[in-house]
């Protein structure tokens, strides 16, 4: 037992912990560690999102005889000319709509007060929910007070805004030469050569064919992501046009923005168009409900489906528990990476799993 590699490997991980907790508690050593840790992994978590979505292209201008670093200099140039045209398009409805809500907001907050008292004499509304505690006197006491702890809280957090701000620029600054270097490794196959140089002969096969097969889960999983958040998004906009709903176009892009987030994301994106909606009259915030509910099941049942397709093999309930213990765990970035990790995760296990059937095959 004591001689056994499984009984080696848990004494390691435990003293790999032990010193992880040790080292913790000591602040001035950690404490830099832990704040580059977070920048790094920010860009690289943002770098490694624009790869899956450049890839494809750049892998096709290879295809073609296009050098490498030349096929992500046009992909850039690419996806830079598409996002200044879009820019060109929408930019001037969403700068009017954006000034128009900074202009009406006062208005529109007297008109949301009003439009919930008015609720109180919705027979449904009234048994449903005590409308007591929305009285106008209680909202602005509630706003007045979320307001001045914001304030206290950003006069008293100076520090913090600076870091987070240098954290940002660095960001920013970082993510175009991670991005470059990502996909001019991927040419090189330098995972690959590194995974068969380092690891022993006898693994080196099955880890890269793991290492492949994540690759392709979290390609899929990326890319159609954005493609399906992409369509929400003008199923949106067309909707709120529709019903004639004010700020479609600043509404519509909340809602593409929040379908990033399994499960919950639909819902918080609801959330503005439904309060707009309610501004206007009880009957256009159904209108807003109604729109959203059809555009979730086109998501659900339609669009999701074909452009994500099945290739991820994860079960609605499970998608739900494991956002559940993610968000637990690590709050909205937990919820947003679930599925991913948990894909990494199960291709983990599974390949463990066949090479242990294959072992005792052998043994026996």
């Amino acid at each position: 037992m004591w001689d056994s590699k499984l009984f080696k490997a848990g004494v390691a991980i435990l003293l790999l912990f032990l010193i992880i907790l040790v080292g913790s508690r000591i602040t001035f050593v950690f404490q830099p560690v832990i704040i580059a840790f977070e920048v790094i992994f920010i860009a690289f978590l943002i770098a490694g999102a624009l790869y899956y979505v450049m890839v494809p292209l750049v892998d096709w201008l290879v295809g073609h005889k296009v050098p490498r670093p030349a096929s992500i200099a046009l992909t850039y140039l690419l996806y830079i000319g598409v996002i200044t045209l879009l820019v060109i398009i929408i930019g001037p409805s969403l700068q009017a709509e954006f000034t128009a809500l900074v202009i009406e907001a006062p208005d529109k907050a007297n008109e949301l007060l009003q439009a919930i008292e008015g609720l109180e004499d919705v027979f449904v509304f009234s048994k449903l929910f005590n409308l007591q505690v929305l009285s106008v006197e209680n909202i602005t006491a509630q706003i007045t007070g979320i307001i001045e702890n914001a304030l206290m809280h950003i006069l008293t957090s100076i520090t913090y805004l600076v870091n987070l701000t240098t954290s940002i620029l660095i960001t920013i600054f970082v993510v175009p030469f991670l991005l470059y270097y990502m996909l001019i490794e991927k040419g090189r196959n330098s995972v690959p050569t590194l995974v068969t140089n380092l690891a022993p002969r006898e693994y080196a096969p099955i880890i890269n064919h793991s290492l492949a097969e994540m690759n392709n889960q979290l390609a899929s999983y990326v890319q159609g992501l954005g493609i399906v958040c992409f369509l929400v998004g003008v199923l949106a906009y067309i909707g709120f046009i529709i019903i004639g709903l004010d700020f479609a176009l600043i509404l519509a892009i909340f809602v593409m923005i929040t379908n990033i987030v399994p499960i919950i994301g639909p819902f918080i994106g609801a959330i503005p168009a439904a309060i707009v909606g309610l501004i206007d009259s009880p009957l256009m915030m159904l209108k807003v409900i109604i729109v959203i509910l059809i555009i979730q099941q086109a998501d659900a049942l339609l669009i999701r489906p074909q452009v994500v397709g099945r290739k991820m093999a994860i079960s609605p309930l499970a998608v739900i528990l494991i956002v559940i213990v993610a968000g637990r765990l690590g709050g909205l970035m937990g919820i947003i990476l679930a599925v991913p990790i948990f894909t990494v995760i199960k291709i983990i296990s599974a390949r463990i799993y066949e090479y242990i059937q294959i072992v005792r095959e052998k043994a026996g």
